[in-house]
C-alpha cells in the first residue's frame, strides 16, 4: 500500500489575532509527532513555557486516548474490540463520535459509511480486482443502517461486519485536541492531527494537488480543513482506499477534494463522502445549508472547481 501524502500544508506561518503584538511577533511553541498514523504538529501562540508545556502535556494525551479508542492497527483499542466481538459499551468520546457519524451521514446521503471495513480487507488482500459475487457477498455485510447505536453501547446486526473510522478520526481528533488547549488557556493555536484546525489565529494553509503544486489558499480562523484522495492511497490490486461497493472499480473522478468547515470531524467526513462523488451537487447543497464554509475539487486533470 503506498503512503498518503499530504495535500495541505501551512503557507506563511500564522498571526495570532487575539493576543498582544508583540506575543504575535514571539516564535510560536511547537510539538511535532505522530497520531493515527500521521504526521501531527501543535503550535501555540504567546505562550509563557511552563503553561505551554502543560497545555502540551494534556494534547498527547489525549492523542494517546483517541489512539486508544479508534485506531485500526493497536491491539486492544474500542474500534477494534467492536470489530472482534460486534458489540461494545461505548466511552463517553466514542459515543461522541458516533453522533457525529450519524450526521456526516446523513449529510452525504449515505456516502460516508463507517461499514465498509470488510470491503477494505478484501481488497488489501487482492491481487486483482474484485469480482461481482465477491462484491455482493460484502454488500450483505456493509450499511450504516445495519449498526445497532445506542446511548452507551453499539452493536452489529450481521456476523462479519466490522467498522473503520479513518476517514474522520483524525479530525475528530483534531478537534478534541483543539478543545483541551482552549481548556488550558491557548485559544490562538494550529492543531495538525492529520487535518487543520485554528483556534483565533489566522493560519493560511495552501491546498496541493496532486502533482504537488499548491492549487490555492484559504484562511483558517476558528475553523477547520481537510483533505480526501480517492488514489493518495492505493492497494496492491489498483484500487483507492476511498470506496463504497458500489464503485470498486471504476475510476474516481476526483484526485482530490478539500473542505473548509466549523469542525475538522465535519470536514474529514464530509471530504470522504464528497471524494465518491461524480458531481459538485452535494458538495453545492452542504455549502449552502452551512454544512461547508468552501469545497474545492481537483479533477483528473488537475483542474480546480471551488464551491
Amino acid at each position: 500500500m503506498t503512503t498518503r501524502r499530504r495535500f495541505l500544508t501551512i503557507m506563511a506561518g500564522c498571526m495570532a489575532s487575539a493576543i498582544p503584538s508583540a506575543a504575535v511577533r514571539a516564535e510560536p511553541v511547537v510539538w511535532r509527532g505522530r497520531a493515527l498514523g500521521a504526521e501531527a504538529e501543535i503550535r501555540l501562540f504567546g505562550a509563557e513555557p511552563d503553561r505551554a508545556r502543560q497545555a502540551l502535556l494534556a494534547a498527547r494525551d489525549t492523542i494517546r486516548r483517541m489512539e486508544n479508542l479508534f485506531s485500526l492497527y493497536r491491539a486492544g483499542t474500542a474500534l477494534n474490540l467492536l470489530n472482534a466481538s460486534g458489540i461494545l459499551k461505548m466511552p463517553p468520546e466514542f459515543a461522541r463520535l458516533i453522533s457525529i457519524v450519524d450526521r456526516v451521514h446523513e449529510i452525504s446521503g449515505g456516502l460516508f459509511d463507517p461499514t465498509v471495513q470488510p470491503l477494505m480487507v478484501a481488497l488489501a488482500r487482492a491481487e486483482q480486482e474484485l469480482s461481482p459475487p465477491e462484491r455482493q457477498s460484502l454488500a450483505e455485510r456493509i450499511g450504516w443502517t445495519k449498526v445497532r447505536k445506542g446511548r452507551t453501547e453499539i452493536s452489529f446486526s450481521r456476523p462479519g461486519m466490522a467498522m473503520t473510522l479513518n476517514g474522520i478520526a483524525q479530525g475528530y481528533a483534531t478537534d478534541r485536541v483543539s478543545d483541551v488547549l482552549n481548556a488550558h488557556g491557548f485559544d490562538p493555536h494550529l492543531v495538525h492531527v492529520g487535518e487543520y484546525r485554528a483556534g483565533s489565529t489566522s493560519a493560511r494553509i495552501g491546498i496541493g494537488g496532486a502533482s504537488g503544486a499548491v492549487l490555492d489558499t484559504l484562511e483558517l480562523h476558528h475553523s477547520a480543513v481537510a483533505t480526501s484522495s480517492p488514489r493518495g492511497t492505493r492497494f496492491q490490486n489498483g484500487s483507492g482506499h476511498i470506496v463504497q461497493p458500489g464503485s470498486v472499480g471504476s475510476e474516481p473522478r476526483w484526485r482530490s477534494v478539500t473542505v473548509h468547515a466549523d469542525t475538522a470531524a465535519e470536514a474529514d467526513g464530509l471530504s470522504t463522502a464528497l471524494a465518491l462523488t461524480a458531481t459538485t451537487d452535494l458538495a453545492e447543497k452542504a455549502v449552502f445549508e452551512g454544512r461547508a464554509t468552501a469545497v474545492w475539487f481537483e479533477d483528473r486533470d488537475g483542474r480546480l472547481i471551488r464551491v
